[in-house]
């Protein structure tokens, strides 16, 4: 098992909340009348690589965001993989800033991989740990 924080760079997708929060992504602009949720680079990178190890791979939210918090965690688990990916508000000045959660940047990303192939663990963490400032746990 493979354990980091990785600080995200920047927004990887824009997508509506209410339909995130039942396990579906579809992603919309951010002028919209219905909420969205920000997803991180980092998280939109593991989810591509996962997906090109086993393109069957299912995302799921764990814990969905909410209108009192910006940290939500997914599971993404594929033939012989899982990776939890866990996102938490560390930049941005909120509350005294309450947009600071629309940015991906503002974000630290929390992911945890296992897997049956330690290959696979590693090309999954290298995916992240060769493009953003991580810290090993």
């Amino acid at each position: 098992m493979i354990t980091f924080l990785a600080k995200a760079e920047g927004t990887g997708r824009v997508v509506n909340w209410s339909r995130f929060k039942q396990g579906e992504w579809v992603d919309q602009s951010r002028i919209s009348l219905t909420p969205t949720t920000v997803i991180p680079d980092v998280i939109v990178d593991v989810m591509e690589k996962c997906e090109s190890i086993d393109p069957s791979c299912s995302v799921e939210p764990l814990f969905p965001n909410g209108f009192t918090t910006a940290q939500f965690d997914i599971s993404i688990k594929g033939d012989g993989f899982a990776v939890n990916c866990g996102r938490r508000l560390a930049r941005g000045l909120f509350p005294l800033n309450p947009i600071a959660a629309e940015f991906g940047s503002n974000y630290d990303v929390l992911v945890t991989i296992s897997a049956t192939d330690q290959k696979v663990e590693e090309a999954i963490a290298e995916v992240v740990s060769g493009k953003y400032q991580c810290k090993r746990r």
